[in-house]
């Protein structure tokens, strides 16, 4: 399992960091679904105590916010964005917490549920311009290449899979700190000349939740 969760976070991760606006649509339901069993099985181990898999009570609750999450994201236009943006924010205030060394990760689990709400709030009410939709995705993929490199290499066990976790980690050596904002933005970057200023500039169609030359 370790290995599984690793790869697919790796490749989710470098894929979405690098080419999340272009291919936005495909990879926003394998985002949401993912995260969202993460953060379903945070939010138990954040209340009960147990391990990130230990109960069948976080895989339910965790499926099922997973399954909520890829679903509304490959339907709805609003959805997908308020998804993207309320996952990197919650991902970004757990680690964020863990950062700072505190042990208690039922706070760090309460400030990624309220910095993701700022997050998909705040985009939504600056009708999500493209550049912002851009830097989420490239910021939320560097953290899942760099959260799949600590479960890949064993830093985190697979049972304390948490966001709170991979902050510990990253203040005990701040230079993988260095390499999720180098990842990125190297990712903001390289979507910026492909979806952007390349010779196939697409734009995503709110009405019809399709891309469109412009």
């Amino acid at each position: 399992m370790q290995l599984a969760i690793a790869i697919l976070a790796v490749v989710l991760g470098a894929l979405f960091a690098f080419g999340g606006w272009r291919f936005f649509l495909i990879l926003l339901p394998f985002w949401g679904f993912f995260v969202g069993f993460n953060l379903g099985t945070e939010g138990v181990r954040a209340l009960i105590g147990d391990g990130t898999f230990a109960t069948l009570t976080s895989w339910a609750i965790g499926l099922v916010l997973a399954l909520v999450f890829a679903i509304f994201s490959y339907l709805y236009y609003y959805a997908a964005i308020a998804v993207l943006a309320g996952t990197v924010g919650f991902l970004l205030g757990s680690a964020l917490w863990g950062l700072i060394g505190s042990d208690d990760g039922l706070i760090a689990f309460i400030l990624g549920i309220a910095l993701g709400a700022v997050f998909a709030i705040a985009t939504l009410m600056l009708n999500v311009p493209k550049y912002l939709v851009i830097a989420l995705s490239a910021i939320g993929g560097a953290a899942l290449v760099v959260g799949g490199w600590f479960i890949l290499t064993g830093q985190i066990p697979t049972d304390n899979i948490t966001w709170f976790a991979i902050g510990n980690e990253i203040a005990d050596s701040f230079i993988w700190l260095v390499v999720w904002l180098g990842i990125a933005v190297v990712g903001f970057i390289a979507q910026m000349a492909t979806g952007t200023f390349g010779p196939d500039n697409y734009e995503l169609d709110r009405e019809s939740y399709r891309y469109g030359a412009s």
